[in-house]
């Protein structure tokens, strides 16, 4: 595994990660040059109602018969093993509900002092000057940063991957430690690591290694040659309609991604 970062963003039924649950997550893969090599996102089923639909825009009727995260949380190990975790207000949000779900599928293998972290929030309020909430429109209204999918889990992940990006710009990896947490992160090992990752029904893939290599079908699908003929992987699913990566967020690649609704039971690739 290389090393690079993992920016992640979820959006969850409420605030308090020890009784809410995630409903949508979201992992961008960067590498350690600032390119995007990798990127994951799915609904998940909570087990009960989505919460604040009004905030995240997902329904009881989306997340119907989308996956547990217990169907994808070794897969998403595989993303964030071996990397710095990326993203804002992470330590104080996300970390949180990560390690809750891990509790529920009876894993507790990495502790919070363990890992490899870097929070875009808590560089904006001490590094940057930026006090107070310091939200992510806030920080990335900072370096002119803009996009339209607030609260969607891969909206927010690449415009935090892209801020980021622009804070090791300015500020420059010494000043972040960029050099002290990439050699953390690489005895960093999240429990129940595997190689396959899920897939989308309907002719579409996650992309897993290289997006500059993807193609773009005709349904607007992103297509990848898939050498793991025969591996049984987790499907997911994701929100319907498109979503927009914008330009001006300096990431690698720009693509605009359908989404398909998908299977609820584990397929094989054939």
């Amino acid at each position: 595994m290389r090393p690079g970062f993992a920016v992640v963003d979820v959006e969850t039924t409420g605030f308090v990660a020890s009784r809410e649950r995630i409903v949508e997550i979201a992992v961008v893969v960067v590498e350690e040059d600032g390119s995007e090599s990798e990127a994951f996102c799915t609904l998940l089923d909570p087990g009960r109602d989505p919460g604040p639909t009004h905030v995240h825009g997902i329904t009881a009727a989306m997340v119907e018969g989308a996956p547990a995260f217990e169907a994808i949380h070794a897969y998403l190990a595989t993303l964030l093993s071996g990397r710095v975790l990326v993203g804002h207000n992470v330590a104080g949000f996300d970390l949180g509900f990560l390690r809750a779900e891990c509790l529920r599928c009876g894993v507790d293998d990495v502790r919070p002092e363990e890992l490899a972290l870097i929070d875009t929030l808590t560089v904006a309020r001490d590094l940057l000057g930026l006090y107070g909430r310091a939200s992510l429109s806030d920080c990335c209204s900072r370096f002119g940063l803009t996009w339209d999918d607030h609260h969607s889990a891969l909206g927010d992940a690449r415009i935090t991957a892209a801020l980021f990006a622009a804070m090791r710009s300015e500020l420059g990896d010494e000043a972040l430690g960029v050099g002290e947490h990439l050699a953390r992160a690489a005895a960093t090992r999240w429990p129940a690591p595997a190689p396959a990752p899920p897939v989308l029904v309907g002719g579409g893939a996650v992309p897993r290694e290289g997006l500059g290599r993807a193609e773009r079908a005709g349904s607007g699908v992103i297509a990848i040659a898939d050498p793991m003929v025969g591996v049984e992987r987790p499907v997911v699913r994701r929100r319907p309609g498109p979503v927009a990566v914008p330009a001006e967020v300096g990431v690698t690649v720009a693509v605009q991604l359908s989404l398909f609704e998908a299977e609820t039971e584990p397929e094989t690739v054939a």
